[in-house]
């Protein structure tokens, strides 16, 4: 559990350490603010695009070899992007690293279960989310750290040591699993590029297309591309020899629900994610550190709850831990997006506190869910899936909560009169909505229970 925690907090903490350091790669390499972009969208595309690929692989060969192999990778390009001498040498390693940082992510959930048995994997995956959340919170406060006392080279250097030590654990505490029977199953190429395609498609619409303008050619012809390529993946999936996700996976119903359950839930996160520093900016007056230090208490509260969340998974029927994750986030949302005039940090904080609890709830609990309804076989096409969705749908929470916010209200109206209420109506639409989303995610968990549960416990494959 070590050894695949360390690798959620690689490639969560990833995400958020190099963003704050985009400015100072931006004046060292001269480069504007749009070029510098692709620096994190870099990651961001390949480590989600990959993610079925890696899934696939996962189901064949032993997880401890690519475990070790995604560690390997993605040190080695975060040396590589320290060293880096051009802002297109930086993007390209970035783009490598996002490789390793799937690989990581996938091997992870993997690993939990392939060989830890049912009744620990809820507790497994509420330390999973544990040590995301961590990544999450210490990346900005780190990465501002080291560019500001260092450079921001250090930013990926300081992934070396722990690298190098994790690549070790790893070696050591992975089980060696046998090796399957038969042949490895060939991988479907075409496959791989449909899903890489499709997936980066909306990645790419869904973080370009309110700067560039929803209704603008490039983002069209982007979703075109992208619903294109998805129904010619799906085609392509019932027809493979060896298909990247087994097509009994994408008729399971249980599976399905659990995953739309992923994607309802995980909106909230990704919208309040993007806008709550506006909110406390701009309402409150709050300077950048202050308003990260209030941000904090959504990640320490979380911290905190999730090891013990994650045991209630274990205990009871997880759509129980999702459907009142869900409930406490509909609810929250509902009170804030009417609480927000109120005067003083009080609504804010305790929104954040409910937020903790609502997705400490949430989080281990579906996790098990979407890969308990997956047979041994499957279980690393189940994390891919599981894995691509989870960032697709943080990406479609800033995309909901941006446009509604930017429809409501424009950015000069909120800046200049807070105190006249001219922000709220984006505000409040935009938590409305969360809201919204929330209630589907409980709908989506009472559903899944109407289809029974197994208590059998998950196959633990002959080690040696």
């Amino acid at each position: 559990m070590a050894s695949v925690a360390v690798a959620i907090f690689m490639a969560r903490l990833d995400i958020s350490i190099v963003n704050i350091s985009l400015p100072s790669i931006a004046g060292s390499f001269h480069a504007d603010t749009g070029a510098v972009a692709w620096v994190a969208m870099g990651y961001l595309l390949f480590s989600c695009g990959c993610m079925l690929v890696v899934g696939r692989v996962a189901d064949d060969l032993s997880p401890r070899l690519l475990f070790v192999l995604g560690y390997a990778v993605f040190t080695i390009a975060s040396l590589l992007c320290g060293l880096a001498g051009s802002l297109a040498m930086l993007i390209v390693f970035r783009c490598v690293q996002g490789v390793g940082g799937a690989v990581l992510v996938i091997l992870a959930y993997t690993a939990v279960a392939r060989y830890l048995p049912a009744q620990r994997a809820g507790g497994a995956m509420g330390l999973l989310a544990t040590s995301g959340a961590l990544g999450i919170a210490l990346g900005s406060p780190l990465g501002g750290l080291l560019t500001e006392q260092l450079s921001w080279r250090w930013v990926f250097f300081v992934n070396v040591p722990v690298g190098v030590i994790a690549v070790v654990l790893a070696l050591r505490v992975v089980p060696r699993q046998a090796a399957r029977m038969g042949p490895p199953a060939r991988l479907d190429y075409a496959g791989a590029v449909l899903s890489f395609v499709a997936v980066a498609a909306l990645v790419t619409a869904l973080s370009l297309g309110e700067e560039a303008g929803w209704g603008s050619a490039v983002i069209i012809a982007l979703f075109a591309l992208c619903a294109v390529t998805g129904v010619l993946f799906v085609v392509r999936q019932s027809r493979a020899a060896d298909p990247l996700v087994a097509p009994s996976l994408l008729r399971d119903r249980r599976f399905l629900l659990a995953v739309t359950t992923t994607v309802c839930g995980c909106i909230l996160m990704g919208g309040n994610g993007f806008l709550m520093p506006f909110y406390l900016e701009l309402v409150h007056g709050l300077d950048p550190g202050d308003a990260g230090l209030v941000l904090l208490v959504y990640s320490a509260v979380f911290i905190v709850l999730s090891p013990l969340t994650g045991r209630l998974a274990d205990r009871h029927a997880p759509w129980r831990s999702c459907a009142a994750g869900m409930g406490v986030g509909a609810a929250a949302c509902a009170t804030f997006a009417f609480a927000l005039g109120a005067a003083g940090l009080a609504a804010p904080v305790v929104f954040l506190v409910a937020m903790a609890l609502a997705y400490a709830l949430f989080f281990a609990a579906n996790g098990k869910e979407v890969l308990g309804a997956a047979p041994a076989e499957h279980k690393g096409a189940a994390s891919a899936v599981f894995g691509t969705l989870y960032t697709l749908s943080l990406l479609l929470g800033i995309t909901l909560f941006e446009t509604v916010y930017s429809q409501s209200v424009s950015g000069e109206l909120a800046a200049a009169a807070p105190a006249a209420g001219g922000w709220q109506p984006g505000f409040s639409g935009a938590y409305v909505a969360g809201a919204v989303a929330c209630g589907l995610a409980v709908l989506s968990s009472f559903v899944t229970a109407r289809l029974g549960r197994s208590s059998a416990p998950l196959a633990v494959p002959k080690l040696r």
